[in-house]
């Protein structure tokens, strides 16, 4: 990739296609954060690329890609990163993350909630969900999240507005075995 940057707008724009298309979602990259990606050092090869936007399409709150969306820094690629934040902040056994759970999507989210303290989740929308499927323990809303989003533990931790490490913490410990399609 370091000798082909003039390919990397190319790549960029298959793996959002084929992103969009296996998600659901019209996610673009704006011209800023195209020029963030040809300009990053890209040790790796192309799959570094592929992971690297699919990673931040997944993450992405909107549509859009800018170059904010990339945590692109001093030239390090998202898997440096993300690989520098779980060797320096790794979660410790014994030491719970509070989860906050936020309203179901449809709603703009008004406020989270500790992960467990809210309330039966009483302002749902009646619309959205029946009395049937509303989960009532921090196991059952985990199960719920991801089954909501096809067994994805980004997309579940965006909907119950956590981190993914925060989701994969979660499923860690009430041991809920992740579901392989």
């Amino acid at each position: 990739l370091r000798e082909r940057r003039d390919d990397i707008p190319l790549m960029v724009s298959h793996f959002l296609a084929r992103f969009n298309k296996e998600n659901g979602r019209s996610v673009k990259v704006t011209p800023k954060a195209m020029r963030v990606l040809t300009s990053c050092y890209w040790p790796g090869n192309v799959r570094e690329l592929e992971n690297c936007v699919e990673r931040t399409a997944t993450m992405a709150m909107s549509d859009d890609l800018t170059d904010l969306s990339f945590p692109c820094h001093d030239n390090r690629c998202l898997t440096q990163v993300l690989h520098y934040i779980e060797r320096e902040d790794a979660v410790r056994p014994g030491k719970p993350v509070p989860i906050p759970v936020t309203e179901v999507p449809g709603k703009a989210p008004t406020k989270a909630d500790p992960f467990g303290d809210a309330d039966d989740m009483s302002d749902m929308s009646s619309a959205a969900h029946t009395d049937s499927d509303k989960p009532q323990g921090e196991r059952e809303r985990l199960i719920w999240a991801m089954e909501k989003c096809g067994w994805v533990q980004a997309k579940a931790a965006r909907l119950l507005n956590i981190t993914p490490r925060q989701m994969g913490y979660a499923l860690q410990k009430y041991d809920i075995e992740v579901r392989r399609f």
